[in-house]
């Protein structure tokens, strides 16, 4: 018999649906009109194919908008009968999470890969330039690709059937079999999950949206990049791309740092980059995107160069698919933090990559004779040559990251193919390194150092110069010699003072400090301080301070949390990890480095329990120099029986960051079995008292105060119906002034009888309130004695010197892409004022 349902909204999910398949096959459409529209250009034809390829691609983006508003709707409604808001929303999660509840999952990021395609979609239809055929038929035609991932229709092939995409308005009970749904009302049953305790961070609000318009950018050189293949006219799609490219690089860019700067402040691997191969797979596309803005230039300027352009703006773009593969196909959930897990994309994911990879690249061959070039060879003293030497070692840098990264990828074909083949091919697996930091770091060193020359020198060389002589020569040797004899003499002097003995960094440092000095010079010496052509400078300028940024906060990281008395009594930890954190007992002031540290006492809020840590640091004359606070909490999950992460609490100076995070808990925060196991074994005495009346322990004596009708027990939910009253108690010790409280709460929820304990651990006393007489206004109050407990925390404080010149750095770099793209633009639009 069918089961007829109640309380179920099922009209958002309808319309969803139908919207999605609307958009679906609108993009599908867009794609083949615009595809006519470029292959009739010639006959009249050609506009009505424009129009309804731009109107199908319109029809498309307000299709997935409106899909996206729908499952915000449902998501702040909470209705959980939607399988995506069960996983990803709970009752207690804050409004301004929503968003990062929203693209948490695969099916919300996807439609926000989409969304920036349509936006970006828009603009380009908006302008109807003559690019708008070609380029549009690519950017639809992925669109076709990334709207399949969500349209969760079923295919009747195979025994078990085809999926095609995963619907994000599935019905719960239509993804599994479970009793609870023989209930009519099992809406009233359940619970959303909530969203990832990582992830209750504002970083992750404004985090993946710009990266992925960053991801999404890439799309458009890339589909300029096409449509000058597919035209023939391997010239003229160059200039309009520019602005585009620029403009994804400053983004994308933007997107990585955001990620980075995520990781250093709700993270607690004491850092902003660990070599994962989710954060490597988002920065390959971003160099090699890089590497092509160096040799469009060259090409725009030259004639060189334009082959290699089209591959690395095709490449930027196939290994944003390729990195989309191994973050969500589950091929990287060993060997990444950040991986989602396998949902059945993979086939269609891999398909998707060697669909464009291989389109791309059919499209290369068959055309690159016909690409335009010098035929004479570029100088060696020319800037075209040493520009496209950097694209080259930016190149090199990306398949190198590419290369380690994709080792799961490898052992994964070796596996099937010995399967296919019935032979064990184990022994030719390749093991991922152990130390991924120092693996990457020992390579990409020399990469920055010869970056970081090359973007100072070439500066003052000249396009097309066949004749490196005379002036210009006397003029490029003085001032790149000057700057060299400065950035060994400096970068020496900070390496010395700074305690820096690593040959390695000393030459990375150099090479920082000459990026900086000869950029500096050529702005004031050659471009006389013009902000708008300074683009490139302010960009190489950034990558030396960062470089610099770089040296200091790795190679000069001080972890100032060192306690060699705890070893033996922190459970879990090595002598070495010991000596790397400090054990602090609630208000008891202890030495660490130059500060004295005290844990004063914690809250608990909801699932976070934040951490009070008090630093003061004193002068010569014993006198408090300074003094400050940091909040590092611990986020447990909805049942408070598990620590799901630890959050960290910085201080910031201008020079330097002192990082401080917990490591450690006593064992009944964590264990909470055992907890309950010794709760179990405690007897407690009733006492039979009224307001005013006395309780005597051993060593204490107890005074109930009065009740409390608004109660804040640190773990007592409200729900609505309860009734809650909280017994207000005084504690005092005998003969001291000692004065403890605490507040034991009596609950009536659902009709039954409840309550909630509270203690204090440091004189070893726990409290009961079991009744409550209204009549009589008496209490129930049972008290168990234990050993007394002085609470404590196991933290780590780790000094960063120099890590603002990493964030500054970064962001002139940005800002130099950024303002290079928006004078581009100034540009193109006096060009058209003067005609």
């Amino acid at each position: 018999m069918e089961i007829e349902y109640i309380n179920e909204h099922l009209l958002p999910g309808k319309i969803g649906h139908f919207l999605i398949l609307l958009g679906f096959v609108s993009t599908m459409l867009s794609a083949l009109a615009y595809f006519f529209a470029e292959q009739r250009k010639d006959l009249a034809e050609a506009n009505t194919w424009k129009t309804i390829g731009r109107t199908a691609f319109r029809v498309h983006g307000i299709s997935i908008i409106t899909v996206m508003a729908i499952i915000f709707y449902i998501m702040i409604n909470e209705y959980y009968e939607y399988n995506y808001v069960l996983q990803h929303v709970s009752s207690d999660l804050d409004f301004k999470y929503i968003f990062s509840a929203f693209w948490e999952g695969q099916e919300g990021s996807f439609l926000l890969w989409m969304f920036w395609h349509i936006i970006l979609g828009f603009i380009l239809t908006f302008k109807k330039g003559r690019w708008e055929a070609p380029v549009m038929a690519i950017i639809a035609l992925v669109q076709v690709f990334i709207c399949s991932f969500v349209t969760g229709v079923q295919f009747p092939i195979g025994q078990e059937g085809f999926a095609l995409g995963i619907s994000p308005l599935l019905l719960l009970r239509d993804t599994m079999d479970a009793p609870i749904f023989m209930n009519p009302n099992y809406t009233a049953l359940i619970q959303g999950n909530g969203l990832n305790p990582l992830l209750q961070n504002y970083w992750m609000t404004i985090h993946p949206p710009t990266l992925f318009l960053g991801f999404a950018s890439t799309i458009v050189p890339f589909a300029f990049a096409m449509a000058g293949l597919w035209t023939k006219d391997y010239q003229g799609w160059l200039k309009p791309s520019m602005p585009w490219a620029l403009f994804s690089g400053a983004i994308l860019g933007t997107g990585i740092m955001m990620g980075g700067a995520w990781a250093y402040e709700a993270l607690s691997f004491g850092g902003y980059w660990a070599w994962d191969p989710v954060e490597n797979m988002s920065l390959v596309p971003w160099i090699i995107l890089v590497a092509g803005l160096h040799t469009a230039l060259v090409a725009q300027k030259t004639g060189f160069s334009y082959k290699s352009t089209f591959l690395f703006y095709m490449f930027a773009f196939v290994f944003i698919l390729y990195s989309t593969f191994l973050t969500r196909s589950g091929i990287l959930g060993d060997t990444s933090v950040h991986a989602f897990t396998e949902m059945g994309l993979e086939f269609q994911l891999a398909v998707f990559v060697i669909f464009f990879a291989v389109l791309s690249l059919v499209m290369f061959f068959k055309r690159r004779k016909d690409i335009p070039s010098p035929k004479e060879e570029e100088h060696i003293w020319s800037r075209e040559f040493w520009m496209f030497i950097g694209a080259l070692v930016l190149l090199f840098s990306a398949v190198l990251i590419t290369f380690t990264t994709s080792i799961p990828v490898y052992n994964k074909i070796i596996l099937a193919f010995g399967d296919w083949f019935g032979i064990d091919w184990s022994d030719r697996l390749m093991r991922p390194p152990d130390e991924p930091v120092s693996h990457y770091n020992k390579y990409q060193l020399w990469i920055g150092v010869f970056v970081a020359l090359l973007s100072g020198f070439t500066q003052f060389l000249r396009y097309k110069e066949p004749n490196f002589e005379g002036r210009q020569r006397n003029f490029v040797l003085i001032h790149s010699g000057v700057s060299l004899l400065l950035s060994i003499v400096i970068g020496y002097l900070m390496c010395s003072t700074a305690g820096i003995n690593a040959w390695q960094y000393h030459l990375l440092m150099m090479s920082g400090v000459f990026a900086i000095l000869i950029n500096l010079d050529y702005l004031v010496s050659v471009l006389r301080g013009k902000i708008w052509v300074s683009g490139s400078v302010i960009a190489h300028l950034g990558f030396g301070l960062f470089l610099i940024g770089v040296i200091y906060s790795g190679a000069k990281k001080e972890v100032i949390s060192k306690d060699f008395m705890s070893v033996g009594v922190i459970d879990g930890f090595d002598e070495d990890e010991i000596t790397k954190n400090i054990l602090l007992r609630k208000g008891l002031p202890t030495r660490m480095g130059n500060y004295l540290v005290t844990y004063e006492g914690d809250t608990l809020i909801g699932f976070t329990r934040t951490f009070n840590v008090n630093y003061k640091r004193f002068g010569k004359d014993i006198k408090i120099e300074e003094e400050f606070n940091l909040q590092p909490n611990i986020l447990y999950n909805k049942a408070l029986t598990k620590i799901e992460t630890a959050n960290p609490s910085t201080k910031h100076y201008l020079h330097k960051d002192i990082f401080t995070h917990i490591t450690a808990l006593p064992n009944s925060e964590v264990d909470v079995e055992g907890a309950k196991a010794a709760e179990d074994s405690l007897k407690y005495e009733q006492n039979l008292i009224e307001i005013g009346d006395t309780i005597y322990t051993s060593k204490h004596y107890v005074i109930f105060k009065g009740f409390n009708n608004a109660p804040k027990h640190k773990d007592y939910r409200p729900q609505t119906g309860d009734l809650a009253v909280g017994a207000e108690l005084e504690i005092k010790k005998l003969e001291t002034d000692s004065i403890w409280t605490a507040e034991p709460l009596y609950l009536i929820r659902n009709n039954f009888e409840n309550n909630i304990g509270d203690d204090v651990k440091e004189i070893g006393l726990k409290f009961k309130c079991t009744k409550i007489d209204p009549a009589s206004k008496k209490v129930t109050i049972e008290v168990a004695e234990t050993k007394p407990v002085v609470p404590y925390i196991v933290l780590q404080a780790i000094v960063f010197p120099g890590i603002n010149l990493v964030w500054l750095g970064s962001i002139l770099c940005l800002l130099g892409l950024l303002i290079a793209s928006l004078n581009r633009v100034r540009e193109k639009r006096k060009l058209k004022d003067t005609t």
